[in-house]
């Protein structure tokens, strides 16, 4: 025990490792700040002036728009929306041109829109997934058929991406059948508050990978490890001790950044936002049968399992290589690559089974719950999103225990 508390105050004293963490910490704060800052909307006043609000005036201000609608989303509740929207459209015009009273506008429209938003999809053109216009939609067919074809939706989408692998096409489809219907909607949290949680993870562990690649490496350089291997446990068990530390160090630091930055955002939306369901935020079709708040939490464990799964494979580089410098280059490099091969191929095993696969842009977690990719083996299918949160869980022990063992191998040597 007493080894672990040295290593801890041996990573903590290095500068770098203080100006990184230092740097985690603030990015916690302003990465939750910056979505909070793009809210924004007009508001009408009685004198005939408008007033622009930003920020947390501009949400609590469409808090108190969307109470109204706020609940289940039943097919009658979209079918009023829909009506709504429809007379105010025949009696002012397009909702888009200027001429479109303002007063009206955020009077009727704003409230309903987040009812609005699933429609189109629901109703699009099964050949080519062209949503349909909210002109163009029966008001009595919604309120007859709305989950009935939010489904067909999926089983058309399903088979235009899938055409190929009828396995996919059918877990999709029983996959949405267990989404609980109908949808809750208490409207609030944007969809770019998310994307900021998954770039803070993205940073947080970049800055981490940082830290951990001179763990091991750094002492082959100074010689200090020449001097570690002659003693009673400078080997497997100074190994054990350093990951132990290390890792510790990085949970923590995750668990204080990732606590900060959602605590920031929830106080701000307000928490009432998170009983909304997963579809009604993203699209309409999605498998995921959870809400915003189950999300958050999804989004945080998988990220340090992802994390977690980045840290172990830089680990073992530090071991494995004779300086810092290299072990840190050969890390961001794979810890990049499942990015830029999502980017080049799409949804492949190579971005997917990577340490890093959860982590990233277009292909993180997130996403990957959005989205409806499958991987396919002969003639089984499995969604990404597992596919990813499986490959990590077992890369943490097996590059674990690789690093321990370069470790060991490198003293002998």
């Amino acid at each position: 025990m007493r080894l672990f508390g040295l290593e801890i105050k041996r990573i903590l004293k290095s500068r770098r490792t203080l100006i990184l963490l230092s740097v985690a910490m603030l990015l916690s704060v302003l990465m939750a700040y910056l979505p909070i800052s793009f809210e924004g909307i007009n508001r009408p006043n009685e004198d005939g002036t408008v007033t622009e609000l930003d920020g947390l005036a501009a949400i609590e201000y469409k808090r108190d728009l969307y109470a109204a609608t706020q609940g289940e989303v039943t097919a009658e509740k979209v079918k009023q929306a829909l009506i709504t929207y429809q007379s105010c459209v025949n009696q002012y015009g397009p909702v888009e041109e200027d001429e479109f009273p303002l007063e009206v506008y955020i009077e009727k429209i704003v409230p309903i829109l987040p009812l609005l938003n699933g429609i189109s999809e629901a109703f699009a053109d099964p050949t080519t997934g062209i949503g349909a216009d909210w002109m163009d939609i029966d008001p009595n067919e919604v309120e007859q058929h709305y989950y009935e074809k939010c489904a067909e939706h999926l089983n058309d989408v399903m088979k235009n991406e899938q055409k190929n692998h009828l396995s996919a096409q059918q877990k999709a489809s029983e996959k949405y059948a267990k989404v609980d219907k109908p949808f809750q909607l208490y409207a609030g949290m944007s969809k770019d508050a998310f994307d900021y949680i998954e770039l803070y993870i993205l940073i947080l562990t970049i800055l981490c990978v940082a830290i951990a690649a001179p763990i091991f490496s750094n002492e082959y350089q100074t010689g200090a490890d020449s001097i570690l291997r002659a003693t009673k446990h400078g080997r497997t068990r100074l190994a054990v001790v350093k990951i132990s530390a290390s890792s510790m160090i990085f949970i923590l630091a995750f668990a204080l950044g990732i606590a900060v930055h959602l605590l920031i955002l929830n106080m701000a939306f307000g928490t009432d936002c998170l009983k909304t369901s997963f579809q009604m935020l993203f699209s309409i079709i999605n498998l995921s049968n959870i809400n915003l708040g189950q999300l958050e939490i999804i989004l945080a464990l998988a990220g340090l399992l992802s994390m977690l799964a980045s840290i172990s494979c830089t680990l073992f580089l530090s071991a494995k290589c004779k300086d810092s410098l290299t072990a840190l280059l050969v890390s961001l490099v794979i810890f990049l690559m499942p990015m830029f091969a999502y980017t080049a191929l799409g949804a492949s095993w190579i971005s997917c089974i990577l340490p890093s696969a959860g982590i990233g842009l277009q292909n993180n977690l997130l996403y990957q719950l959005v989205n409806f990719n499958y991987l396919h083996i002969g003639g089984m299918s499995f969604w990404t999103p597992y596919i990813i949160l499986v490959s990590a869980a077992i890369e943490v022990p097996v590059l674990l225990l690789l690093a321990v063992r370069s470790y060991c191998k490198h003293q002998v040597a």
